[in-house]
């Protein structure tokens, strides 16, 4: 037993080491500024369904990733970052080959500063794996990779501003979507000065953990409270119904500007809050009545352990 414990121990070393052998290729937004969120995308023809791939993502931010459309990971605002104000590389691997299709593949991500702050290397991905064919292929992020702004973005508090209403980025992960305004991403040196801390086997991240309702609320003016009488660290969740396109709310510092639907849903992407009650206000379309219903989603570490 001693031995076969030995042994896993310096696979897992070996493991370590080799990625540790690979520089990221890192890719940026051209225009990189301090708060915008950004899409990247790219699209892998293949002839034949790959038997097995993976995908390694490395960050200075947080992401979240997408492959056909489908989200991934479990996990939310990946990856777990201990201390605020923190952009180290941080590297995570996937497993994705039941997301893969025969014809191509859409890989996409979704990425935020970690806070406000100007950081020019933002992503680096690795796709590798056996390909129909059984034979060995691996593919790196460049200037071929597609990127815009996203329709979230961080403000200087570290809260967000939701342009729900910007129907010109839907689809954005998909295999069919709009080219317009999506230009091609800048390929960027590897960054020496920062040692990645390459997460493998057992690692700490983030997930929903409770789905808290409020116990009452109070209408003062244009403004609606809601009390959950415990504090809970997260994000809220409002459902709204009937409200106007380009409509304006702020739900305690998220801007969020309304799609128009007849279901919607206003929440933070990628920060963070903790709260007791949950205060909101609008502009002159708003009225109470289109909050259908408030959620505390309540968010919290926990040991995360993969064996891909």
């Amino acid at each position: 037993m001693t031995k076969w414990i030995l042994g896993f121990v310096l696979f897992l070393q070996a493991i370590s080491l080799q990625a540790q052998r690979f520089q990221p290729h890192w890719i940026g937004y051209p225009d990189v500024d301090s708060t915008a969120q950004i899409w990247f995308r790219q699209t892998y023809l293949c002839e034949g369904r790959p038997q097995f791939a993976m995908l390694e993502v490395v960050t200075t931010g947080y992401f979240d990733l997408y492959v056909n459309g489908y989200n991934v990971s479990t996990d939310v605002r990946m990856p777990f970052r201990k201390q605020a104000f923190n952009d180290r590389p941080i590297s995570l691997c996937f497993d994705i080959t039941r997301f893969l299709r025969s014809d191509s593949n859409t890989i996409a991500v979704w990425y935020s500063p970690s806070y406000p702050h100007i950081q020019p290397r933002q992503v680096a991905i690795s796709y590798y794996g056996r390909d129909a064919e059984n034979r060995p292929f691996s593919l790196v992020s460049d200037s071929n990779w597609l990127c815009r702004k996203a329709n979230v973005r961080l403000d200087t508090t570290y809260d967000e501003i939701f342009h729900a209403s910007d129907y010109s980025q839907t689809q954005w992960n998909a295999a069919d979507f709009a080219p317009a305004c999506w230009q091609g991403a800048v390929s960027l040196a590897a960054d020496n000065s920062q040692k990645t801390d390459y997460r493998r086997v057992a690692y700490t991240a983030e997930r929903v953990t409770k789905i808290i309702t409020p116990t009452y609320y109070v209408v003062e003016g244009d403004t609606v409270c809601y009390e959950f009488n415990t504090g809970f660290h997260g994000y809220v969740r409002v459902t709204l119904r009937d409200a106007n396109m380009k409509e304006r709310l702020n739900i305690n510092g998220l801007g969020y500007q309304c799609s128009g639907e007849m279901d919607e849903q206003a929440y933070r992407k990628f920060t963070r809050r903790t709260f007791r009650n949950v205060w909101i206000t609008g502009d002159q379309h708003f009225k109470n009545s289109q909050i259908q219903r408030v959620e505390g989603i309540e968010t919290a570490p926990y040991p995360h352990i993969s064996w891909h």
